[in-house]
């Protein structure tokens, strides 16, 4: 097709020739294509503008690929992992504060790459629905501070719909970290120094983080020898990849005014996180049912605001059903994968089902295949075979999804894949299937958190969040009647807080109390629990401790078969048994393997 007949290949070609310059690199391997962008190693794939797209689309196409050229050129993932805290709210701002750093970067050199990515950074806040936030707790602080950095390192004036995020913040994040905000524009070629710096940030503003050093105690950051800038990156972070949703804030004075906590960026936590590690008590054991009990290191507030619901029961029927075709037509584009990864499913369930033969036996079906011995010898006997059903567990699979705000965009529709694809696949394999979800129903401690206020603000709550736990599918459920409910997940304003370890023990008590004769948990999450009111008031690994103590008791004290799926994130340093998925490409192969596995039969 030449180019009179396809108006989108100069396009490609320019933008192509763009990326490569500015990185430096004409070995980088760029595609364009349907669903978001995504860069591995040397290859990149940036979505395809449609067909008579708008001049702001085409600039936000142009911004991702300038972002990822930026990337390429100046930012070291190895030396990015060292700074970047593991999980959270804090990991979140350190990633925005790291993309403004490399915006900054092209900003300055370049008026046609500044241009390119205030259209790149406003297609993502429109996506986000910034621009319809009701309230200050609808505002994720994480961002707010990302796009305050941006602002004061270009000079450029935010989109209208990203400085609706940032009014409700801009003061309390200058007030309390400004001082480091402002060195930033010293450092920001020096990317050790200026990571340095954004964990002071982080510091500043009272997010849990863990600050051990870097780099085990032994080097200065500013001592760290820099790559060479025009070094391929093995980065696979866009930001794409940043959840939106999670933000903090410090505790409340008797006035009403917000006051931070203050933590020093190289303090040496292994004392705070001391603080939650559990007693030398026994641990509690399931009971004779085989269901968990909460740990006795480990309480909430109150329980009174909490809920489990049906998913059906959250959303009116038109608005679920309007999800369930967008979740659909992210599923379109991964049809093949999904048809291999169910199909290679099936095959292997339906095999451990099929029939098998019992030979040599004295009476039965004769065995045609031994008749010619005894044409040969008349003296041996003749030799008779039985059909007999091989032995396979009845079995049941949870599927446990974690339905927070730092799950919003990729992640999430990720997620609901998953679902997905394994809720088609068992049902039709006999394996009854139970789809459930994780948040909480407010941002920043709901009503649970102003019952604390009102009880004068005693020390160590505990679990301090109104929990909400959502059933997408009941195990009973036929696929038919309940394939619309994970529309759901794509409802972006559902998505908020995660605490991992009670809805653990929920979805297990679930589970553990059913006939079948095989149980299999799975957990879809994107890393470690994280809820800013309850962990600006205990100890920062309150949450965590938690979901180790869950996860523990599961795996070494109950028959419920346990394994993970880290979205974006590694969680194999929880779960003995996990398999991570960083884009949604990888579904096909890593799930096909992984998850086959799973089902196969264990003495």
């Amino acid at each position: 097709m030449n180019d009179a007949e396809n108006p989108l290949e100069p396009f490609k070609r320019a933008t192509t020739a763009t990326i490569r310059a500015i990185a430096e690199d004409e070995e980088l391997d760029i595609h364009f294509g349907p669903g978001a962008p995504s860069a591995q190693g040397s290859r990149l794939r940036l979505p395809m503008p449609s067909l008579g797209a708008s001049s702001e689309e085409i600039d936000a196409v142009r911004g991702i690929g300038d972002e990822y050229a930026l990337r390429y050129k100046y930012h070291d993932a190895s030396l990015h992992s060292r700074f970047c805290p593991s999980s959270g709210a804090a990991q979140e701002m350190f990633e925005w504060i790291e993309s403004a750093r490399i915006a900054s970067l092209g900003t300055l050199r370049m008026e046609g790459v500044a241009a390119n990515l205030d259209a790149h950074l406003e297609a993502q806040c429109k996506q986000a629905e910034f621009d319809s936030l009701a309230a200050e707790t609808d505002s994720p602080l994480s961002v707010a501070v990302g796009l305050i950095v941006r602002q004061e390192l270009t000079g450029r004036e935010l989109p209208s719909t990203a400085e609706k995020v940032v009014e409700n913040w801009r003061e309390h994040v200058l007030s309390n970290a400004g001082e480091h905000i402002e060195v930033l524009k010293n450092h920001i070629q020096d990317q050790a120094q200026f990571a340095n710096l954004c964990r002071n940030i982080i510091a500043d503003l009272g997010l849990p983080i863990d600050l051990d050093d870097p780099m085990d105690g032994e080097t200065n950051p500013e001592d760290i020898e820099t790559v060479d800038q025009s070094d391929e990156s093995d980065s696979e972070f866009s930001p794409e990849d940043v959840a939106l949703d999670e933000e903090s804030q410090g505790d409340e004075t008797e006035d009403g005014d917000t006051e931070t906590v203050e933590m020093d960026a190289h303090a040496d936590m292994e004392e705070a996180a001391g603080e939650a590690d559990p007693d030398e008590s026994a641990m509690p054991l399931p009971d004779d049912a085989g269901r968990i009990t909460v740990d006795h290191n480990y309480q909430a507030f109150t329980e009174k605001y909490d809920e489990t619901t049906k998913a059906e029961e959250l959303c009116d029927p038109d608005e679920l059903a309007r999800l369930r075709k967008v979740l659909d037509q992210q599923l379109l584009s991964l049809h093949h994968a999904t048809s291999k990864l169910a199909n290679r499913l099936q095959r292997k369930l339906m095999a451990k089902q099929n029939r098998t033969w019992e030979f040599d036996l004295e009476e039965g079906i004769l065995d045609a295949a031994r008749l010619s011995q005894v044409v040969i010898d008349p003296m041996n006997p003749l030799a008779y075979k039985q059909e007999k059903e091989m032995k396979f567990r009845d079995t049941v699979v949870t599927l446990l999804i974690d339905s927070s705000g730092s799950m919003r965009g990729r992640s999430i529709t990720i997620a609901a894949m998953c679902a997905d694809i394994l809720g088609r696949t068992l049902e039709r394999c006999s394996v009854r299937v139970e789809i459930l979800g994780f948040t909480t129903r407010a941002w920043r401690g709901g009503q649970s958190r102003e019952d604390w206020i009102n009880a004068n603000k005693p020390s160590n709550p505990g679990r301090l969040n109104d929990i909400r736990h959502i059933i997408y599918k009941s195990a009973d459920d036929s696929w038919s009647r309940s394939r619309r409910n994970l529309g759901l997940m794509m409802r972006e304003e559902l998505l908020k807080e995660n605490i991992d370890g009670e809805a653990l023990i929920w979805a297990h008590n679930r589970l553990v109390t059913r006939t079948e004769q095989r149980k299999v948990l799975m957990v879809i999450s994107d890393g470690l629990p994280v809820d800013n009111s309850t962990l600006l008031v205990n100890a920062s690994n309150f949450l965590e401790q938690h979901l180790k103590y869950a996860i523990n008791v599961i795996e070494n004290h109950s028959s419920v078969e346990l394994v993970a799926v880290g979205i974006g994130h590694d969680v194999t340093h929880h779960y003995s048994r996990a398999v991570t998925i960083t884009d949604a490409e990888q579904l096909g192969g890593a799930m096909t393997d992984q998850l086959a596995q799973l089902f196969d039969v264990q003495n």
